[in-house]
């Protein structure tokens, strides 16, 4: 058996992924890789990482997907530092495309990834498609809780599946490729908090220029401390889902310019936005879970407008409303992310039909 290199060379790269030392680390929800074998065997390595094998619970795992043409190989958490399975065995050499998908986050688990096959087995890269889509989020990008329908459930990696994610459904829709960019809580000034009080904890803002926050390492290194390349797989269209959790706190605390704080520092983030994907269409959306701030949302894809960056548009999603289901702690079902990607598809079809014509 040989050692299948999982580069960016040899396969397609899925969303923010590291390779180092032949190992792909796949960070964010639905990151991974794709490509095309020929041989007899292949047998796909999974792992949670040696720092999360010994510290982290159960439901802090990563959970992955191994599919072959289409239909799924291996769809389980990595309880170990390695776990192989065998994706392809024939006494007699055949071609499978495989695709290879973190389903949870990023910020509890990163996850290992390695391949071997018969000697005379060989891989290409899958095709690209057209564009490429960016979607920047929260929970419900992440898909937390899609796979659980009782609400009262607590969190768990287990029940993420970032194939049932909006994002990664609009993507399918117009024949896009996608990258995730999600945390679970986090914010733009505040993460989700019952209290009323700021969380700091959960910001996404200083981790978008890297390969994304996570407690577990990426081979040595820490995923926040690896800079992210924009130029290696440029986004044409970026969606910006963020505020549902920053409304918990500002709805505490309007009375001393919460609101308006969140409304300056959204505006900031877009344009950071603007700064690493200068030849993107950006979306500022808001909605599924709550929109409160939907108006301070648009106010800041005007200011772009305004200033001269007519690239920037807002989109507000149809709320949920219990009637197509919840998933885990009343986050939404997996009819609601459907729904929420037929919206934005029609909205991206309507508006930017010379990126979807390609």
């Amino acid at each position: 058996m040989q050692s299948l290199q999982l580069d960016s060379i040899s396969t397609k790269h899925i969303g923010r992924t590291v390779y180092q030392d032949g190992v792909l680390y796949p960070v964010q929800s639905g990151s991974g890789c794709e490509f095309r074998f020929t041989g007899k065997r292949l047998d796909i390595t999974i792992g949670c990482g040696r720092d999360i094998e010994k510290s982290a619970p159960f439901c802090n795992k990563p959970r992955f997907a191994v599919l072959v043409n289409g239909r799924f190989s291996v769809k389980k958490v990595a309880e170990w530092t390695e776990e192989t399975y065998t994706a392809v065995e024939s006494p007699v050499p055949v071609t499978a495309d495989i695709r290879i998908i973190k389903l949870s986050e990023a910020a509890f688990s990163v996850g290992t990834v390695r391949a071997a096959a018969d000697d005379d087995a060989v891989i290409s890269p899958a095709a690209e498609k057209p564009f490429r889509m960016e979607f920047i989020g929260d929970s419900i990008t992440c898909a937390y809780g899609v796979d659980d329908s009782n609400t009262q459930s607590a969190f768990a990696t287990e029940a993420e599946n970032a194939m049932k994610s909006y994002g990664y459904l609009a993507a399918e829709m117009l024949g896009a490729e996608y990258s995730l960019f999600a945390y679970s809580g986090h914010g733009i000034i505040s993460g989700w908090t019952e209290t009323g009080e700021r969380n700091t904890r959960e910001i996404l803002v200083p981790y978008y220029g890297s390969a994304g926050f996570s407690y577990a390492l990426a081979g040595g290194s820490s995923p926040q401390d690896i800079p992210w390349d924009f130029g290696r797989l440029p986004a044409d269209i970026v969606v910006v889902n963020l505020g549902t959790n920053d409304y918990s706190y500002c709805s505490a605390n309007a009375g001393i310019g919460a609101v308006e704080e969140f409304g300056r520092e959204y505006l900031r983030f877009l344009r950071t936005v603007r700064e690493k994907n200068s030849g993107a269409e950006i979306i500022a959306a808001l909605g599924i879970m709550n929109s409160d701030l939907y108006t301070q949302v648009g106010l800041a894809a005007e200011t772009m407008r305004a200033e001269g960056d007519s690239h920037v548009r807002s989109f507000r999603f149809t709320p949920q409303d219990g009637r197509l289901g919840y998933g885990s702690n009343w986050h939404p079902s997996a009819e609601t992310h459907l729904r929420a990607a037929e919206e934005i598809t029609a909205f991206i079809r309507a508006v930017l039909p010379e990126i979807c014509g390609r």
